[in-house]
């Protein structure tokens, strides 16, 4: 994933436009809210999901101890859209989304491994 060229944040701290990739993708400017699954921001990574039936929803993974209630997501609009911005530095992550509950991988990361439990992990490579 490459690091993003500029980031606006909103008086809540949350980003609001970027350039941001996919792990596989071009860079491009984009609305965040509008960008599912993670992006590289300054500072570290935004988390973005579609939950839009969903009343909590939760990242865990290597970084939080496997622990969701550690990193709940925000609720930033109306139509369902969750994000959280985690100050991760370079590596490579596994995580889960958590969502009421019910884990589950990225549907918009397709890097991922498979884990002791016979499912899969979201990956995430930071440079």
């Amino acid at each position: 994933m490459k690091t993003s060229k500029s980031v606006k944040e909103t008086s809540g701290g949350m980003a609001e436009t970027t350039t941001c990739t996919s792990q596989q993708a071009k860079p491009t400017n984009v609305d965040v809210s509008q960008r599912y699954g993670i992006c590289q921001v300054d500072g570290g990574v935004m988390f973005t999901a579609l939950c839009p039936q969903a009343h909590i929803v939760q990242v865990a993974g290597d970084f939080n101890n496997w622990q969701p209630e550690k990193t709940p997501m925000r609720k930033v609009k109306t139509k369902g859209h969750w994000q959280v911005k985690l100050p991760l530095t370079a590596g490579t992550y596994r995580y889960r989304l958590v969502v009421d509950g019910q884990w589950m991988k990225d549907p918009h990361n397709e890097m991922a491994e498979a884990n002791p439990y016979g499912e899969l992990n979201s990956v995430l490579h930071i440079r």
